[in-house]
């Protein structure tokens, strides 16, 4: 089907399927088991106290002969020594030195001290520095409430109210209630019209059929293509030894085809109008149904986008955050390039910095029994963007770590194809100082019986401008873009961000 793109040199392909989750997990325990004690610093209110761990982390005492730290001891620990409050208890920890980032359970701690030891000399590694979580654990007996019970999350928030473009008590009561949704249980529920439901749900079905047919391609004739397909020298500033090391545009950034160990998918971003990206892209071009299958495509982008801005346009009513310059500064132009585009075209920012990924998550097998239950289609992790808009999956499967409860929710549950998941990522934890944070989710492994019934799903992530200065009010020097948040932060520290040796390919944020 059609062209494939040229790409930079410096880009790789996605590397080879990894290494399997048992082999990964038995590796963790095998480098951090018959170390020294790992320092550890926790900090409660006005209260630290600093302790030698012995690791792993486990959830039982250790075995006779083993090493190791039963996490109900540590726990109690901390509860004694930090002296918190009567029926209260430590249910996750956060770095002490940004405490806007997604809360994690103290067991992971030992996939923070696997990647010291394999960074470090023994006698080198740091002494970690955490922020208590602290609860009371009468959470814990509350079920999440369910249902049509208006303050579960579950009970949908009509998405054209939320979009109201008249302040008026319906749009304030929506959106206060969705920004509650997202701060209490990590998600809320968005509820669409039939008309916009049906947009994904034909999307899907085109999709897989594309997916299928790129599979069959060589990879030289796969839709491979770049957000940044300049080449040295062709830029402005090319020659500035900052620019050489800090390009505008990670490049990682790509859209087209992908797959991974689990999935393939396609990968989709607007096109900059200032850069004068054709659409629909060339590749799509060579037959009119492949024109219309673009465009289909582009209105596909276009809803999801929208919706992702009216969440932020809550986000920012509700928490008291400047809307105009979150939309005018953090966010990419809306325009769209026209066919009478007659300008120089900038090849370094062809599209936009929002991405869409419609996955479609490999069969694990055809029953539950027959899988590794830790195999999971999608790994624990936190998204990176300001929110993800996820239209309900052709089989449900998206799991939110619910830190009240200290459990997995099922996200889709008894969701139809009018409801739209939504949920924070980083770079809007960062903008409000954690009072919305990213929560960690996964994707478990799918079974079904058939390869034509393969689990689908189409988060958005809605992401600011690499450049775009995410703390324009802070001092100049403790100012941070979203390129160096991303790459000196997100990239280096969030321990299921961790860099893969076998793929060099810079990172896609």
């Amino acid at each position: 089907m059609g062209h494939s793109s040229s790409k930079p040199n410096s880009s790789k392909e996605p590397s080879a399927p990894g290494a399997p989750p048992s082999a990964i997990r038995n590796n963790v325990l095998n480098v951090i088991s018959d170390r020294s004690p790992l320092v550890c610093t926790f900090y409660y209110e006005c209260q630290v106290f600093t302790q030698q761990i012995q690791l792993p982390l486990l959830y039982d005492h250790p075995r006779p002969g083993t090493q190791g730290t039963a996490l109900m001891d540590l726990e109690l620990d901390l509860r004694k020594k930090l002296q918190l409050p009567e029926g209260s208890s430590v249910f996750a920890v956060v770095p002490a030195d940004e405490l806007y980032s997604p809360p994690y359970p103290l067991v992971m701690i030992n996939i923070v001290a696997a990647r010291l030891f394999d960074q470090f000399e023994e006698s080198h590694v740091p002494i970690l520095h955490f922020a208590l979580v602290v609860r009371h654990m009468g959470l814990l007996r509350q079920p999440l409430p369910m249902g049509n019970a208006y303050e579960s999350p579950f009970f949908a928030v009509n998405a054209a109210t939320l979009a109201e473009s008249t302040s008026c008590i319906a749009r304030s009561l929506a959106r206060r209630r969705f920004v509650q949704n997202l701060q209490n249980f990590g998600f809320a529920r968005l509820e669409v019209t039939s008309e916009q439901a049906k947009i994904p749900q034909l999307a899907f079905e085109r999709v897989r059929k594309w997916l299928v047919e790129q599979m069959e391609l060589s990879k030289e004739k796969r839709w491979v293509d770049y957000v940044d397909v300049s080449k040295a020298g062709e830029t402005d500033n090319s020659s500035d030894s900052y620019y050489s090391s800090h390009p505008n545009v990670s490049r990682g950034r790509r859209v087209g085809f992908s797959s991974d160990r689990n999935r393939e998918y396609m990968q989709l971003r607007l096109p900059i109008a200032a850069s004068g990206t054709p659409w629909p892209p060339v590749y799509f071009q060579d037959s009119n149904e492949n024109k219309e299958f673009a465009t289909d495509l582009l209105t596909l982008l276009e809803l999801l986008d929208d919706i992702s801005r009216d969440c932020m346009k809550a986000v920012c009513e509700v928490l008291n955050i400047d809307e105009r310059w979150l939309f005018e500064e953090l966010l990419d132009d809306r325009t769209r390039p026209t066919d009478s585009f007659t300008g120089s075209r900038d090849p370094s920012y062809q599209y936009g910095a929002s991405v869409l990924r419609v996955y479609n998550y490999r069969n694990k097998g055809r029953s539950p029994a027959e899988v590794d239950p830790n195999d999971f289609s999608c790994g624990v992790h936190a998204d990176l963007g300001l929110v993800t808009v996820s239209p309900v999956a052709t089989v449900p499967g998206l799991q939110m770590w619910n830190l009240e409860r200290m459990n997995w929710v099922e996200v889709e549950e008894n969701a139809s194809t009018l409801h739209f998941s939504v949920f924070a990522g980083e770079t809007l934890g960062l903008l409000t100082h954690g009072v919305i944070s990213a929560p960690l989710h996964r994707v478990p492994p799918i079974c079904v019986e058939s390869e034509s019934g393969r689990q689908m799903s189409m988060p958005y992530f809605l992401r600011a401008k690499p450049g775009a200065c995410l703390n324009p009010k802070a001092p100049k020097a403790e100012q941070i873009t979203c390129r160096d948040f991303m790459e000196d932060v997100v990239f280096k520290k969030r321990l299921w961000r961790r860099e893969n040796s076998n793929n060099p390919a810079p990172p896609d944020y």
